[in-house]
């Protein structure tokens, strides 16, 4: 279940992404948007390390 998960992520921030998106409001609120459908916004923590990793290597 959790490779699902992380392939579905993967699959939605490599389509909501572009070029210099971490510099951008828009962009990140795209990305975000892309986690919420997951509900990892309940656990905040869950939220913040997979919203960095994504931000890092995306």
């Amino acid at each position: 279940m959790v490779e699902r998960v992380v392939n579905e992520i993967d699959e939605i921030v490599r389509l909501v992404r572009f070029p210099g998106w971490q510099g951008t409001l828009a962009g990140e609120r795209e990305v975000k948007k892309a986690l919420f459908k997951y509900k990892l916004h309940t656990d905040e923590e869950l939220f913040e390390k997979a919203y960095s990793y994504i931000r890092q290597y995306y």
